[in-house]
């Protein structure tokens, strides 16, 4: 029987807890809590026995004993801890953006081909089973071919959600604002939905929220490889009552000359369908599909885990994570320039073909 992994955490913050949660129900040994914040580290480190803290992260690189690290830094600091480690010889898993520029998510890629070590990016969306679901009924063409795919996210700062990320104000710790640390997700979920992105054309709100220096709102404008237009709307200034009591509200909205779906309430698929073979009687009606919730941070290392003990190449590995990089940084120089800005990622004369959902997830 294969002993657990022994994994090192390393940022012990909002992220950093749901990781050690899902480490222990996966069943990976948390050896190491590492935070700058011992009394962070501390509070961690009760949830399993057996685990160390430390404030220098080079603690558990040099544990021979440490099978890999989980990062889950400021974003400006997932590179250079990510190389180090997989130098180390630490399998490495690392949140969500991967890095604050292409040339950093080169170096990790490379450092850890070199060292002969897994390399895995925590996007939660790939392993979402709604975006699944939708990527089946897409495939399915219950609303024909999509044209036109929506998103929406709707955030507030509030003092409660900047107790754990107060980095989040600095640009240059968080690579950005808002359209980094969440459209780094939606980007993504448009891509495992509809395809590459052909272009992408952004702009920034004014600025609401004073002390923070990236962006608070941005707009970006998207064209697919295959002809599809997307709108995604990013916001950390969108109040409503779920905003202020610290939820984030997620809408998703695709339509195409069949029908339309749409998501709510990140649970509730609602089609609406003229295909004659698909309705009941052949008679224009509306469905709700009810996905059940799952926590996607188990996923993510359920398959980290899978993806170090059988060598496979992971879904959501750092050349496949490194294409909504680029097409935020995109996005960031959209708005700047106030042009649109092109991501090569299109096959010549053609969209990305559509796949089924159990495929999907390795685009």
């Amino acid at each position: 029987m294969e002993r657990p992994l022994r994994v090192a955490i390393i940022g012990c913050g909002w992220a950093g807890v749901r990781h050690a949660r899902a480490c222990k129900e996966c069943g990976a040994e948390v050896r190491w809590a590492v935070d700058l914040d011992r009394g962070r580290a501390e509070a961690l480190q009760g949830m399993q026995e057996g685990t160390r803290t430390a404030t220098d992260y080079h603690e558990p690189l040099d544990d021979p004993s440490v099978d890999a690290v989980d990062i889950c830094l400021p974003h400006a600091l997932h590179a250079p801890v990510a190389v180090e480690a997989a130098e180390a010889g630490k399998h490495v898993l690392c949140e969500k953006p991967m890095a604050a520029s292409l040339e950093e998510a080169d170096r990790m890629i490379e450092a850890a081909e070199r060292a002969g070590v897994v390399l895995v990016i925590a996007e939660n969306v790939r392993f979402n089973p709604l975006f699944h679901k939708i990527g089946d009924l897409l495939q399915d063409g219950v609303i024909g071919q999509p044209a036109l795919i929506q998103m929406t996210r709707e955030c507030y700062l509030t003092p409660s959600f900047l107790e754990e990320r107060r980095w989040f104000l600095d640009a240059q710790a968080a690579a950005g604002g808002i359209m980094m640390s969440g459209g780094i997700h939606d980007f993504e979920t448009m891509r495992m939905l509809i395809g590459e992105v052909e272009s992408v054309q952004a702009l920034r709100a004014r600025q609401r929220f004073v002390e923070m220096e990236g962006d608070d709102t941005s707009v970006a404008l998207v064209r697919f490889c295959d002809g599809t237009v997307g709108t995604l709307v990013e916001s950390f200034i969108m109040k409503s009552l779920a905003t202020a009591a610290g939820s984030e509200v997620h809408t998703l909205r695709i339509d195409g000359d069949l029908g339309s779906l749409s998501v709510q309430d990140g649970r509730t698929i609602r089609l609406f369908s003229e295909r004659d073979d698909f309705l009941p009687g052949g008679a224009l009606a509306q469905h709700d599909i009810y996905v059940p919730e799952i926590d996607t941070f188990v996923l993510v290392i359920e398959h980290f885990l899978q993806s170090i003990h059988t060598g496979s190449e992971p879904i959501t590995s750092g050349r496949s994570q490194r294409r909504p990089l680029e097409i935020v940084l995109a996005a960031y120089q959209s708005m700047e320039s106030g042009q649109p800005v092109g991501v090569s990622h299109c096959a010549p004369g053609h969209g990305m073909p559509r796949r089924k959902s159990n495929n999907i997830s390795r685009a």
